[in-house]
């Protein structure tokens, strides 16, 4: 891609972001971003479809990044309590761009995403799993209910609260892979 494009899906992004932080989606519209972003429409619409569109890239680039800093998928499975410990930092690390594109309606996006591409790794890993339900809904349970943990009772505490949460999360996350 040349600099002149990086250039214009980096001042989209941005704006986009700036204006994510502050609306909710569906209030997001392209004129407006494409202001702050100065662009044309024209050029918005030579990149992405909607404004969904981007947002869909973005979140997807988020996930992307998130789950590459984790170690292989199949550790879900050896070592949970080390992999939520991981997915949680690296959860934790992108609070900026998760709290963007993840909040004001969106904030199932996340998890669901997160869900999803770990069903996949891990079934690369351990193939046997495939169309296992009790796998699934564990799975489920484990990826849902820590992120929600976390959101409630640990984001935004003190040090002492927050490792205190982390530690039951994960204590949480051993038991349910022991049930796999």
């Amino acid at each position: 891609m040349d600099l002149r494009k990086r250039k214009t899906r980096r001042a989209l992004r941005e704006a986009f972001l700036g204006m994510r932080r502050e609306l909710p989606l569906e209030r997001v519209s392209v004129r407006e971003l494409c202001e702050r972003a100065e662009v044309s429409k024209a050029t918005f619409y030579l990149h992405y479809h909607s404004v969904y569109d981007l947002s869909a890239e973005l979140q997807a680039g988020v996930v992307r990044q998130i789950l590459e800093e984790l170690g292989p998928a199949g550790r879900l499975l050896e070592s949970p309590r080390e992999f939520t410990c991981e997915l949680l930092e690296a959860l934790v690390s992108h609070a900026g761009e998760v709290d963007a594109l993840f909040s004001l309606g969106q904030e199932h996006a996340l998890v669901e995403s997160v869900e999803r591409e770990l069903r996949a790794r891990v079934l690369e890993a351990a193939p046997e799993y495939a169309g296992d339900h009790r796998f699934n809904a564990l799975l489920a349970y484990q990826v849902h209910g820590s992120y929600a943990a976390y959101i409630r009772f640990a984001r935004g505490g003190d040090e002492k609260g927050r490792e205190a949460v982390l530690g039951a999360i994960v204590d949480a996350a051993e038991a349910v892979a022991s049930l796999w």
